[in-house]
């Protein structure tokens, strides 16, 4: 399993299919959706497991900070709540083997957040976790 460090991290644009990777390439992606974190685990070792060498890259829809509320229709996981709890969120993600990485989605129904700067936020958060477990 990939260090947190290797974990990564998309944002998605405008358009469904537009999507832009914050961290190092490397192995092409197969993003997908799970309605909660133990039908991701099962769909993200799916993924990896039919021989390709791609890598698992779940869709989070976020709201941070804020108060997210859904109808329920929405088949991808959600967050909201803060950068440190997102970054936790994600590296339990990794950890699990849930998947390789995320793209961060907007959160239906709440103002349009600034998604890149949330990533890197994020990426900031598990780097400094990575070297105060060293």
């Amino acid at each position: 399993m990939p260090s947190l460090a290797l974990v990564r991290i998309f944002v998605a644009g405008d358009a469904d299919d537009d999507v832009s990777e914050l961290t190092p390439g490397g192995s092409p992606v197969v993003r997908f959706a799970a309605p909660d974190l133990q039908r991701a685990q099962r769909d993200g070792a799916r993924i990896r497991a039919d021989g390709r060498e791609v890598a698992a890259i779940l869709d989070v829809a976020v709201a941070v900070p804020g108060d997210y509320r859904s109808d329920g229709h929405d088949p991808t996981v959600r967050y909201a709540g803060t950068v440190d709890g997102l970054a936790g969120l994600i590296a339990d993600i990794e950890r699990a083997g849930v998947a390789d990485g995320v793209t961060l989605i907007p959160a239906a129904g709440l103002p349009r957040q600034d998604l890149r700067r949330l990533g890197h936020d994020v990426l900031a958060r598990l780097a400094a976790g990575e070297r105060s477990s060293a």
